[in-house]
């Protein structure tokens, strides 16, 4: 699972992460959000269905080529690590 840590969100709800994070998300099974205290876990299915928006952004470093994708920031309730079978 990859990691991302998100210092501010985007009117408030929204959060951007880059096309080539996305893929190497889908690649090692899912993307784990954070922003503050709060968590939000993406699986690799609900990666795949989100589009990309805007036009393609060069990298001032000579990288990849990217797309941003903008989420919705949703923090999950509870930890799925901390499910109770009852």
């Amino acid at each position: 699972m990859k990691k991302k840590t998100v210092t501010k969100l985007w009117k408030g709800e929204y959060l951007s992460i880059r096309t080539y994070e996305a893929q190497d998300a889908i690649k090692k099974g899912g993307l784990q959000l954070e922003y503050g205290n709060d968590k939000m876990v993406l699986q690799p299915d609900e990666i795949k269905k989100l589009k990309p928006v805007g036009p393609v952004i060069k990298s001032k470093t000579g990288g990849k080529d990217y797309q941003l994708i903008d989420i919705k920031f949703l923090p999950n309730q509870v930890d799925p690590r901390q499910l109770s079978w009852v």
